[in-house]
């Protein structure tokens, strides 16, 4: 038996020197089946309301005109062949995602493998290895965020970066691929800009004089960019239109959270993995260079999504799932590139897999609980229109969605609720009031053009002293005589749970088609 195990060991060091590719691609593609056995079920808020704006478009829906959105159209657009893949074999959409956030991985891996040449098979199996969990793990309660794609599109391209600081040569073609791959992800969200330029600063740093700013991949990345904002101006012009103005102002009135809500577990990982890097660096001072490229660069990558971090100021842990993870990886590399101490220290090791841990950490959001929304939900049939009137998110997803609802309404969430009532007790700016008003006319109309068969206000019960448009919604919408007009069609149900639910009674006059959203 022994001899066997001997045996086995000898081919699979064989087999890992001779095949890193494949090597590295079964590991992916096991973690990938992995991802599709435990996928957190529901989804994020956020990410179901990605696909149903894909799928609404994917039926004529114009984003920023017939849906609201304050997010920019590509992380929209990418969806929308997901869920005609998913249409088109019969699939669940979140499996659709999570295969495509694997195949996006492996392909970032491969790209970063062809850049570790001067490594052993050995240490680049080991360090891409960790990075396949990284990517697919580490964000797995927060599946499919854009932050998990701007993570899977960034290690390639640090690596890209960290190539040109040590001066090595790099295939046009790769470089090319490269930049393409980081536009896009550079692109979900205008927060992660700082990254690329911190990458060029440091480079340029490095460098001086032999310092080039047009390069392949700068190349890509300049051209993504202008193919995107020339994309924006002719399909979603509405985006500059009517949602950044309307964005901004309301924004600007929303609450900013408290500094405490900044604080969740993701933060002591990053100290700890500082930690690790600077006891690295201390130990090896005397016997080894300063601290390899990439390593650098995956922290300058990582301060850059730091800044997003700040900038974002709203605490939710998924906005930290790049510093994490890039923080995570320029550990991995540190090990990688100086193997003689191997990791001696706790802290190394605590510092590489406490970043896996969170993986099982509750995430921001909690699904509404079944038993509460299930009565107002329990008589309609899949296909049912239903409309949803709440500040959250998680109200509308998943219960409706899971249940085969079409949600009607140009809103997934009413997130403007909050600007509204802080307006109203501080600065009363009639521009937030104005866009109140005009986001409760436009969901009675919508309501007039489909009619809900059942409407949904939470939270409900409300007592007589709510009076915010965030705790008491029914009397914030009741108060504008056109949605009270549609609200008459509806009779109220006594049903138990924190809901206001509403029936349709009595047929509601329908708008022509030419004043519908499509």
């Amino acid at each position: 038996m022994k001899a066997a195990l001997t045996s086995f060991e000898r081919y699979l060091r064989r087999f890992v020197t001779r095949r890193p590719r494949v090597t590295v691609t079964l590991l992916t593609l096991g973690l990938m089946l992995m991802v599709l056995a435990i996928i957190p079920r529901p989804l994020s808020p956020d990410v179901l309301g990605q696909l149903w704006i894909a799928d609404r478009l994917r039926g004529g829906a114009r984003l920023y005109l017939d849906i609201s959105e304050v997010n920019p159209p590509l992380w929209f657009w990418m969806a929308v062949p997901l869920q005609a893949m998913a249409d088109g074999i019969h699939a669940h959409p979140d499996r659709v995602l999570a295969v495509s956030i694997g195949a996006a991985a492996l392909l970032s891996l491969l790209t970063t493998d062809r850049l570790l040449r001067e490594r052993t098979p050995a240490a680049r199996v080991m360090f891409l290895a960790y990075a396949a969990a990284i990517l697919l793990i580490m964000p797995l309660r927060d599946l499919g965020q854009r932050e998990q794609w701007a993570l899977i599109t960034t290690l390639p391209y640090v690596a890209l970066i960290a190539r040109r600081r040590d001066g090595r040569q790099v295939p046009h073609w790769l470089a090319l691929l490269i930049g393409v791959q980081a536009a896009v992800g550079f692109a979900l969200k205008h927060y992660f800009i700082g990254a690329p330029i911190l990458l060029e600063i440091w480079l340029l740093l490095r460098l001086r004089r032999d310092w080039r700013p047009i390069r392949s991949e700068t190349v890509a990345l300049a051209a993504c960019a202008i193919a995107y904002a020339a994309a924006i101006m002719v399909w979603t012009p509405a985006f500059l239109a009517i949602s950044v103005p309307e964005t901004a102002l309301a924004y600007s009135a929303a609450s900013v959270p408290e500094w405490r809500y900044m604080l969740r577990p993701a933060q002591p990982i990053w100290a700890l993995i500082i930690a690790g890097i600077v006891m690295r660096r201390q130990a090896t001072r005397q016997s080894l260079p300063a601290l390899p490229a990439l390593s650098i660069a995956l922290l300058v990558a990582a301060a850059g999504f730091g800044i997003a971090w700040l900038l974002q100021l709203k605490g939710w842990p998924y906005h930290s799932i790049p510093v994490t993870g890039l923080l995570a990886l320029a550990l991995a590399a540190l090990v990688m590139d100086m193997p003689r101490l191997g990791l001696v220290r706790p802290v190394l090791l605590a510092g590489l897999c406490a970043p896996l841990l969170l993986a099982a950490v509750p995430t921001q959001w909690r699904p509404t609980p079944e038993e509460d929304i299930a009565p107002a939900l329990a008589d309609l049939r899949a296909g049912a229109v239903v409309g949803v009137l709440a500040r959250e998110g998680w109200t509308t997803w998943p219960a409706t969605a899971d249940r085969g609802f079409r949600i009607n309404g140009r809103h997934g969430a009413l997130w403007i609720l909050s600007a509204i009532d802080r307006n109203a007790s501080g600065a009363r700016d009639p521009r937030i009031y104005a866009l109140g008003r005009r986001m409760v006319r436009r969901t009675a109309r919508d309501y007039r053009c489909l009619p809900p068969e059942r409407i949904i206000f939470y939270p409900g019960r409300a007592s007589k002293t709510a009076t915010s448009a965030s705790d008491n919604p029914l009397l914030f919408f009741s108060r504008d005589p056109e949605f009270a007009a549609v609200l008459s069609h509806y009779r109220r149900l006594a049903l138990p749970g924190r809901f206001d639910a509403f029936t349709l009674d009595r047929p509601l006059p329908r708008l022509p088609p030419s004043q519908c959203p499509r």
